[in-house]
């Protein structure tokens, strides 16, 4: 089982703050986030356990993803 953190807009867009999802695979992930489309996932920075992660990750069990908004400004 893995414990999924969300943050800026999409804990906004989901409507939760975390969610627990028993996951393998990146492209599982990006199926599991609640009210969000997998083409929405793939423009949010994905942690995993403080670092970034290819899309070819295996998740283990207890790893711990924090999903947020890539910073912008200007």
């Amino acid at each position: 089982m893995v414990k999924v953190k969300l943050f800026g807009v999409a804990r906004l867009k989901t409507g939760v703050s975390e969610f627990k999802a028993d996951i393998r695979t990146m492209d599982e992930l990006k199926n599991s986030v609640p009210g969000m489309t997998k083409s929405e996932v793939k423009d949010l920075v994905i942690l995993v356990n403080g670092e970034t992660v290819d899309r070819w990750y295996r998740f283990n069990d207890g790893d711990e993803v924090v999903m947020l908004s890539p910073a912008g400004g200007g």
